[in-house]
């Protein structure tokens, strides 16, 4: 038994070396978002809800749009 550790590398063929595969960085969805939480009465709740769904959104949209207009 040989005691080089790399004897084994000397059979390996060009062809038999592992090639590693480059992926991208994938960006998180949310990296430039952070959570805020706050508590909202029930019956607004109800009313943003509704108008997602009339105007096929979401609540997080419609409150982004109205804090946006608020602070222009």
């Amino acid at each position: 038994m040989s005691k080089d550790p790399f004897a084994k590398l000397k059979d390996v063929k060009k062809n038999d070396v592992p090639k590693q595969k480059v992926v991208p960085v994938k960006e998180r969805k949310r990296d430039g978002e952070q959570s805020y939480t706050l508590w909202l009465d029930k019956e607004m709740i109800k009313k943003l809800k509704l108008r997602a769904v009339e105007q096929n959104t979401n609540v997080k949209l419609l409150i982004e749009d109205a804090i946006k207009q608020y602070l222009k």
